[in-house]
């Protein structure tokens, strides 16, 4: 409707021109006023960048912690030990002359007279050193010696990572020219001129 009134009105533009050379005093058949068109705008939304995008490196420290471990301090031993033999001294009766029979010379009621005689054995209590248990190598072992330390170690190593962070952007809204405005005749209803 407003392009249509539009076309009309820039129609009409030339026609007072026309009208003024022509003597005044006739009848008015049509009154016409100048007015003017406010310009016409319209919003347009738009995205502005606000930040480009960007990244950045986060660093991550290696992560440690503290354990217990066992650790030698001596290892196994074997060493001898030398016993010594063990004697006893143990007592026994021994035969030291064997029982005989011999002769022998004696004096009875003042005679010389040659007898016959047996001899019994002769026994002798002797000490004799005995041995009991004959000298010896011992193997003695001597177990590992362990201590405990306490000790740093590492759990993670350290390590790094990039974190990227987008562009922001932000609408924004402002008013854009559609059409600037102008000077048009529309008519108008005034005593003595017809419409």
């Amino acid at each position: 409707m407003r392009h249509r009134f539009w076309s009309a009105a820039a129609a009409l533009v030339l026609t007072p021109v026309l009208a003024t050379s022509v003597a005044a005093g006739g009848k008015a058949l049509s009154c016409y006023e100048q007015a003017t068109v406010p310009a016409v705008y319209k919003t347009v939304h738009q995205q502005v960048l606000v930040q480009p995008a960007s990244s950045y490196v986060v660093q991550k420290p290696a992560v440690y912690a503290y354990q217990n471990r066992r650790v030698l301090v001596q290892p196994e031993r074997v060493s001898y030990r030398t016993s010594p033999a063990i004697y006893q001294t143990r007592q026994s009766r021994v035969q030291v002359q064997p029982a005989s029979i011999g002769w022998e010379y004696r004096v009875v009621k003042g005679r010389k007279i040659l007898c016959k005689v047996q001899h019994p054995a002769v026994y002798q209590t002797v000490s004799q050193r005995v041995l009991v248990q004959p000298a010896s190598r011992v193997a003695v072992r001597q177990p590992a010696i362990y201590s405990t330390v306490r000790e740093r170690v590492l759990v993670q190593p350290a390590s790094s990572y990039r974190v990227q962070k987008p562009a922001v952007y932000r609408t924004v809204s402002r008013q854009v020219l559609v059409q600037p405005a102008q000077k048009v005749w529309q008519p108008v209803r005034v005593r003595g001129c017809r419409y």
